[in-house]
């Protein structure tokens, strides 16, 4: 393999700030994905949450480590007696910490929302005949607000055709 195919693996820790809830603590461990990973404004989906953010140098280095299941020192035989060995299966086994890797990456990361453009003129009768056509496409829209919100949003003076686009999107980073 040649050195320009290879690729740099590198470790970045990701801080989430913002508005967080229990609903996003337990997608911890969950697929997510990132958008953008290589421009300096990365957007991350995880579960229906959108966060976006900047790298930073880390002060110092981050250590980074992974848990693993403790070894089971004591083994069920017959000379223990059936309380601790009743009770032994109601502990949970430790966890123990092995190293992984080291960074000196920050990615911090806060909560975005993303709204629909205001408009200066009010819905028209072709806009409202297209909405069912909008929710039943909800996936594909969702995919394309989300690829859009890892672009920098600029102000034109064209006006979309809204008959055959989905919603404008922007970012809004509270």
């Amino acid at each position: 393999m040649a050195d320009d195919e290879e690729d740099d693996e590198v470790y970045v820790v990701v801080e989430l700030r913002g508005v967080i809830d229990a609903k996003v603590l337990d997608l911890a461990g969950k697929r997510c994905s990132i958008l953008g990973v290589d421009t300096p404004e990365p957007v991350l989906k995880l579960g229906s949450y959108l966060f976006t953010g900047e790298y930073r140098d880390a002060t110092g280095t981050c250590v980074l480590f992974e848990e693993t299941e403790a070894a089971d020192e004591g083994t069920s035989s017959g000379t223990q007696s059936r309380n601790s060995s009743c009770r032994q299966k109601r502990q949970k086994l430790p966890k123990e910490l092995r190293y992984f890797g080291k960074t000196e990456k920050r990615l911090y990361m806060n909560t975005s929302f993303l709204q629909e453009k205001a408009t200066a003129k009010p819905a028209e009768p072709a806009q409202e005949a297209a909405k069912p056509d909008r929710e039943n496409s909800s996936t594909e829209s969702q995919e394309e607000a989300t690829g859009k919100a890892a672009e920098p949003v600029q102000e034109t003076d064209e006006k979309p055709d809204r008959e055959n686009s989905p919603a404008e999107m922007v970012v809004d980073d509270s």
